[in-house]
């Protein structure tokens, strides 16, 4: 998103028409992702009232008139607040989602590995892991993979496939993963999966 360019109160030159409507519509779309925010991220941010409460309405509307117009009238109220820390802290979220999804994708591929067979990148995997846990871990991660591939080659529920995958998102964020799972292991009930 290109930030809208402050007057440069130098200049003796007023700004002109054309930088004028790219500053409008850079704040239109920056009250746009303000929008599309959650309520949760929203209050984090402090914004001011009635900026607050044009949002709030943007998010009533389904009518896509009203909205382009509400989107004018919180771009025009925007132009009264210091739009930086909001801009930055927009990009902040916009990045931490990304980095999430490139994790959860990561994970996903380990576990489509795995589930392949391939364990060429398992030690990779474990190499946070204290040594003395390892051996168990690489045992219950085969004895996963193995039942997941029988799930899934009898058309069963993915209960296993569900399982690995969060004992390889607990390895991913170093949580440490020896909880006790031989239920899901041996074909019972696990916990709520992604």
């Amino acid at each position: 998103m290109r930030k809208p360019k402050p007057y440069d109160y130098s200049d003796p030159r007023p700004p002109s028409r054309s930088q004028m409507k790219r500053d409008s519509s850079a704040l239109q779309v920056l009250g746009g992702k303000l929008a599309d925010l959650p309520d949760s991220a929203l209050k984090r941010l402090a914004l001011p009232q009635r900026l607050d409460e044009a949002i709030r309405e943007y998010k009533k509307l389904t009518r896509h008139e009203a909205r382009r117009r509400q989107l004018q009238f919180i771009g025009a109220l925007m132009r009264e607040t210091d739009t930086e820390p909001l801009a930055r802290a927009v990009e902040d979220m916009e990045a931490g989602n990304r980095t999430q999804a490139r994790e959860f994708h990561e994970i996903e591929a380990w576990r489509a590995a795995l589930l392949l067979g391939d364990e060429s990148g398992l030690e990779e995997m474990l190499a946070p892991v204290p040594e003395q846990d390892r051996a168990e871990l690489r045992s219950r991660i085969r004895t996963l993979a193995r039942n997941a591939r029988t799930e899934a080659e009898k058309a069963k529920p993915p209960r296993a496939a569900k399982t690995l995958f969060r004992l390889l998102r607990e390895l991913r964020s170093g949580v440490r993963p020896l909880g006790d799972d031989t239920e899901a292991e041996e074909g019972g009930t696990p916990e709520a999966a992604p």
